[in-house]
């Protein structure tokens, strides 16, 4: 099956994404997360991943059912068919922006917010905290941290499914748990969750930007398609548009489709003006 990802500045971009640090952090992080050419889940990942499975039942259900899991069937078939590859494809997609200028000028000011739409259990949030992890691991060996020697990181986790949100949260715990002695722990989170579709939850993440900060990374995960068929692609316009509006000018937003409609994708683009 083919998967497509888009990367889109949430707004134009001021300067070149000159890198922090030259090509040492870059071989580092790239060598912790993909050695030899090939992407590999970190071992606090692959514990916290395993962890989470084998507390799960396994059961046949429809491929529906593990795509959008409601249960806890579906969301073990989710863990072991679709997590992966979810997990890569964001890593893949960001790893190049989170080594940038611009987001290593973010994370030296002490605080990271993420915007996870269609979080699943977590998947885009898990990703960019192991990405985030490495950077800090690397900046910690170096004596270079931000202020008070931690990051503040604010996870706002946005599905319809409970089930979604309860193991979302529940993983990104472990994960912290598990990673404590490497970089995640210099992360101090909070996580946040919003159980209403989007775009019609964009009160309550506006709200949030204004008591907590603006976005630094969106993700929009397999939710495009479905969301421009339920409320039409004029309101989906809107609401990316009312997103782009929420986060960081050297913020990014990332679309992610794994059943990629070109002519959606450019109805989508035309109406928000990329």
């Amino acid at each position: 099956m083919t998967q497509t990802s888009i990367l889109l500045p949430s707004q134009k971009m001021g300067s070149d994404n000159t890198l922090l640090m030259s090509k040492t952090l870059q071989d580092f992080v790239r060598e912790k997360l993909f050695p030899d050419g090939v992407w590999e889940l970190s071992d606090t990942m692959k514990l916290v991943l395993n962890y989470h499975m084998s507390r799960l039942p396994k059961k046949e259900v429809t491929e529906n059912d593990a795509r959008y899991p409601i249960c806890a069937a579906g969301m073990r078939a989710f863990l072991e068919v679709f997590f992966a590859r979810h997990y890569f494809q964001v890593q893949n997609s960001l790893i190049s922006y989170m080594l940038s200028q611009g987001f290593l000028d973010i994370l030296m000011s002490g605080a990271v917010r993420f915007l996870d739409i269609g979080s699943g259990p977590a998947v885009a949030s898990l990703a960019v905290t192991d990405i985030l992890a490495c950077i800090l691991e690397y900046s910690r060996d170096l004596g270079v941290l931000p202020r008070d020697n931690a990051v503040k990181v604010l996870y706002v986790l946005n599905d319809t499914s409970g089930i979604c949100l309860g193991t979302g949260i529940s993983m990104l715990k472990n994960y912290f748990r598990v990673g404590r002695k490497h970089g995640s722990g210099a992360i101090r989170n909070q996580i946040i969750t919003i159980q209403r579709a989007f775009p019609d939850n964009i009160n309550q993440l506006r709200r949030i930007a204004r008591n907590f900060g603006i976005y630094d990374i969106a993700t929009l995960s397999y939710v495009v398609v479905p969301l421009s068929e339920d409320s039409g692609l004029h309101n989906l316009a809107n609401g990316l548009l009312k997103v782009e509006e929420l986060c960081n000018r050297a913020g990014r937003i990332l679309i992610l489709q794994d059943k990629f409609n070109v002519s959606l994708m450019r109805q989508i683009s035309k109406a928000i003006g990329v």
